[in-house]
């Protein structure tokens, strides 16, 4: 996993709802499962927003998480290289999957691997009703790329260490990541 490094607060906040869901899990009655807990949702999320999302701490943690999962995935995607779009599942709108899919088609087909991670870390997010944005900066300075065994050349004019910010959706009862926004402001890294 990415080491996504969080403000104490939305930390404080992930492990409190952490906790409550461990005590809600204690206290359940030790009785026959509910109908319905082992399927599992076979259409793809829409890009339109739907449902009720999580007022307030849930809904930043929930968004904190797909966050996290989505760079899981972004990284098995470029170090594989994998077009599979299963990391992505539940974490990303489809249009954000069919851009990582091609470029690790691209990257396949011209050769180009990835080794080690970047490392994400001053995340914020920031949620109005079922839209929002996560806000973090990245090191990717030991996420080195080769082609065909041979190190990629440095871009001079691309900075190791950047802020990046992506659309927050909630679709289909969850928060999903979205498209990268140009980041607005003062974000330093």
């Amino acid at each position: 996993m990415v080491g996504v490094v969080t403000t104490p607060s939305i930390l404080a906040r992930t492990l409190a709802a952490a906790a409550a869901v461990a005590v809600l899990a204690a206290c359940s009655s030790g009785g026959d499962e509910p109908a319905g807990l082992d399927d599992t949702p076979t259409a793809a999320p829409t890009n339109e927003p739907s449902g009720d999302p999580a007022a307030g701490q849930d809904a930043e943690a929930a968004a904190l998480d797909a966050y996290e999962r989505y760079w899981d995935a972004r990284i098995q995607s470029v170090n594989g290289p994998d077009d599979s779009p299963d990391a992505f599942a539940g974490v990303a709108t489809e249009s954000t999957i069919a851009l990582h899919q091609q470029t690790a088609r691209t990257y396949e087909q011209e050769g180009i691997t990835f080794t080690g991670e970047p490392r994400v870390y001053d995340t914020t997010v920031s949620i109005d009703g079922e839209a929002g944005t996560v806000t973090s900066c990245v090191d990717d300075g030991a996420w080195v790329g080769s082609q065909n065994g041979e190190p990629l050349p440095v871009n001079p004019d691309k900075p190791t260490v950047y802020p990046v910010q992506f659309q927050l959706l909630f679709l289909d009862d969850s928060w999903l990541i979205g498209d990268p926004i140009e980041v607005e402001g003062d974000v330093s890294c």
